[in-house]
């Protein structure tokens, strides 16, 4: 009796450790955490809270507009849209978003779009322009003294809001 414990309780524990295994490669390899640490995608995102996004979303192909992004800049994770795609030119005007001269419909976008340093920007092959939902407090790709994202820098896409 004592040795078929014995086998039960390894079988148990044996089990454990491979839900436990198998969870651990998957948030390795398939999905990531994102913690909001701004308030520049309210209220789309919430300061503080926590998302998951896949790592795989665009194994095979680009991001598409209006994607929440999760990507590295240097170091420091971000959390943003993507607004342009490669080729695109991207203008901003009467506190509205502009792509290849079409207004932007943005219904998520909280604040007015204000142009701090350029009202004109044309995205390089390869690369993409982001903003924040919340136009008046994001740190974006109108701020940035290089405003493009290479596909490489790009973690994954947000999947649960």
């Amino acid at each position: 009796m004592n040795g078929n414990s014995s086998v039960k309780k390894y079988k148990g524990f044996l089990s454990y450790a491979i839900i436990f295994l198998v969870t651990f490669i998957l948030m390795q390899t398939l999905i990531g955490m994102a913690l909001i640490p701004s308030g520049s995608m309210e209220p789309t995102l919430h300061v503080g809270s926590k998302y998951v996004f896949s790592k795989l979303s665009y194994l095979f192909s680009g991001p598409d507009r209006g994607d929440v992004i999760v990507f590295d800049d240097d170091g420091t994770i971000y959390c943003k849209r993507i607004i342009a795609l490669p080729g695109e030119t991207v203008e901003i005007k009467n506190e509205s978003v502009y792509i290849n001269g079409q207004k932007l419909d943005e219904p998520y976008a909280f604040g007015n779009t204000y142009a701090y340093t350029s009202s004109t920007y044309n995205v390089p092959e390869g690369e993409y322009f982001f903003l924040g939902d919340n136009r008046e407090n994001s740190h974006d790709s109108r701020l940035w003294d290089y405003p493009f994202l290479k596909k490489e820098q790009i973690l994954g896409h947000v999947l649960f809001k």
